[in-house]
């Protein structure tokens, strides 16, 4: 009986784990074996060289070019010079330069479509060919290589006009003043004495359509050397202004003689201090000319002494000064008079040592060499004026007030004169 039930329990036993494991079987899913994943291809990138990046030009930014610098000429032939234009894109070396050519002064003359020349990395060229009765002006223009040209209006013409008469009458326009605005050409001029003119010269100087001239010499000096050839005795367009040399020697009372000038002893003279002693002598004549100059009717006016660099040269300079002019230029303008007249300065000197030893008004011991500076350009002279100006006035402006020249006429001239 024992060992039955023992076999019944094991049968039993084998029975349930055959059924477990036929539910198990029955009821759930076989796991799906793992799919192994693909692998990507591999790309290999090979390398290659960096490109340059392709050159961009900035269509409407032209060239940086400050203009024509210079003009001179001989001959009938013109020397036009200026400095290189820089531009990002362009070499120097390539940059055009186109030279535009007129007989009368303003952008308005020219015609800008076609220069006369162009030439391309150069800062100098020659003109010639030229008509040689009447003035030119010229404007230089730069141009990259994308065919973009500056619009500059700096406008050069020969300063003085070559006259045998009157070697140093010349013109005070052209100059730039500190904020880049250029003098108007042809409407203020200087001068020596227009006493000698040719026929030929009184007809250019006929051609310049002058509304006032002042005359500032003394009148022994009108008397020594005669009135001018042109315009004499005509009040609607002369003023004679009679300024004086401003230096004590040269106001010494001087004996009666026909050539009494040379009885001033020149040694004497303060050279360094002569321009302001002008300045200082002769306050209500700066005024009189300040006011022709604030006159705009009255333009063009020249204004003349006797060799056109002392007295001239004293009331220019305060004129360029009130223009907002550069010192340095202004010195450079008064040096240009003894550039003009160097030949004329070396004929009164062998004058004056054919002369000098024989007239018995000289002083003892004067030379010819002792004339000299009084015939040269003293820059000194000139630069101690304008420090002069600056330090006891404050400036040009200041001066002219003190004088009598009011604000609202300066203003007037530098409307006047300045182009727009």
């Amino acid at each position: 009986m024992r060992k039955f039930e023992g076999l019944l329990t094991l049968l039993l036993a084998t029975v349930l784990i055959l059924s477990a494991a036929s539910c198990g079987s029955d009821s759930e899913t076989p796991e799906t074996p793992p799919v192994e994943p693909t692998a990507k291809p591999t790309v290999i990138v090979e390398p290659t060289a960096e490109l340059a990046p392709e050159p961009t030009f900035e269509s409407s930014i032209p060239p940086t070019f400050e203009g024509l610098a210079s003009v001179s000429s001989q001959d009938g032939v013109y020397y036009l010079s200026w400095e290189t234009a820089i531009d990002d894109q362009t070499d120097q070396a390539s940059i055009i330069y186109e030279v535009f050519v007129a007989e009368n002064a303003g952008t308005g003359n020219y015609d800008f479509l076609n220069p006369v020349v162009s030439i391309a990395g150069s800062t100098s060229i020659d003109i010639p060919d030229l008509d040689t009765s009447s003035r030119h002006y010229f404007i230089i223009r730069a141009q990259d290589e994308e065919g973009n040209t500056d619009q500059n209006t700096i406008e050069q013409t020969r300063r003085d006009l070559m006259l045998t008469g009157a070697p140093n009458l010349r013109d005070l326009g052209g100059y730039i003043n500190a904020d880049g605005i250029q003098i108007e050409w042809g409407q203020i001029y200087r001068s020596g004495d227009l006493a000698t003119l040719t026929d030929a010269d009184s007809i250019i100087v006929n051609g310049l359509g002058l509304n006032m001239i002042m005359d500032i010499r003394e009148q022994d000096d009108i008397d020594r050397d005669g009135y001018d050839v042109i315009y004499t005795g005509n009040e609607a367009i002369y003023d004679f202004l009679f300024f004086n040399s401003g230096d004590p020697a040269l106001l010494a009372e001087l004996p009666d003689h026909p050539l009494k000038k040379l009885a001033v002893d020149v040694r004497l003279v303060d050279y360094p201090n002569w321009y302001i002693n002008i300045l200082e002598e002769n306050k209500e004549g700066i005024k009189a000319t300040f006011e022709h100059y604030a006159d705009p009717s009255q333009y063009p006016i020249l204004v003349h002494c006797t060799q056109g660099k002392d007295r001239a040269g004293t009331v220019s300079a305060l004129l360029l000064l009130l223009l907002d002019i550069p010192e340095t230029t202004i010195v450079r303008d008064f040096s240009l008079t003894c550039e003009l007249t160097v030949e004329d300065i070396e004929e009164k000197m062998a004058g004056l040592e054919g002369i000098l030893p024989v007239l018995d008004i000289v002083p003892e011991g004067i030379t010819a060499e002792d004339w000299r500076p009084m015939l040269e350009c003293p820059q000194d002279a000139m630069e101690n004026l304008l420090n002069h100006v600056k330090t006891t006035y404050g400036g040009v402006e200041s001066f002219l007030e003190s004088i009598g020249i009011t604000p609202e006429q300066q203003q007037i001239i530098k409307d006047t004169l300045l182009r727009d």
